[in-house]
């Protein structure tokens, strides 16, 4: 019960701080200048559809490019988007231990994640939306689950090999 308490706790800390980093852009939580770009993005609707089409919404185009020309921003820029998100499927990997489709909850999680805040870039008018953004952070959750997995499998070798 303590333990499941802790694992939101941490899962909400984790949130708030990706909420921070993407979102906020490690800027402090200003709920009024948020508000504040809400409601300019929502009453000028031709800013949203102009943010809308600077972003990228075609799959592997930014992958692609950013790989081609591979400077030390687009290497930051790839691997930064997916081990943001390894920690989240290391949580929910906990939280879902041993249930059937595990590896496809933690997908679905963390691509609903990652498309709601892509798309709160978009209507606060912080960032760019970007899809393939989504599909870098979706692959963070799932190798964060697989090494919590690959973790779990190895420790209960090694306990099993101590027994004998």
């Amino acid at each position: 019960m303590l333990s499941a308490l802790i694992l939101r706790a941490l899962l909400v800390i984790y949130i708030f701080m990706l909420i921070k980093i993407i979102l906020l852009k490690f800027h402090s939580l200003d709920l009024g200048f948020l508000w504040g770009r809400l409601l300019a993005g929502l009453q000028q609707s031709s800013l949203l559809s102009q943010r809308l089409d600077t972003g990228n919404l075609v799959p592997f185009r930014e992958i692609s490019r950013s790989l081609h020309s591979l400077g030390y921003n687009d290497f930051v820029n790839l691997l930064g988007n997916v081990t943001i998100f390894m920690p989240l499927g290391i949580l929910l990997g906990i939280m879902f231990n041993d249930k059937r489709n595990s590896w496809m909850r933690i997908l679905i999680g963390s691509s609903f994640l990652s498309l709601g805040l892509e798309t709160a870039q978009l209507l606060f008018m912080i960032g760019q939306f970007d899809v393939d953004d989504i599909l870098l952070n979706s692959l963070g959750g799932l190798l964060g689950f697989l090494i919590y997995r690959s973790a779990i499998i190895t420790f209960r070798r090694l306990l099993n090999e101590k027994k004998i």
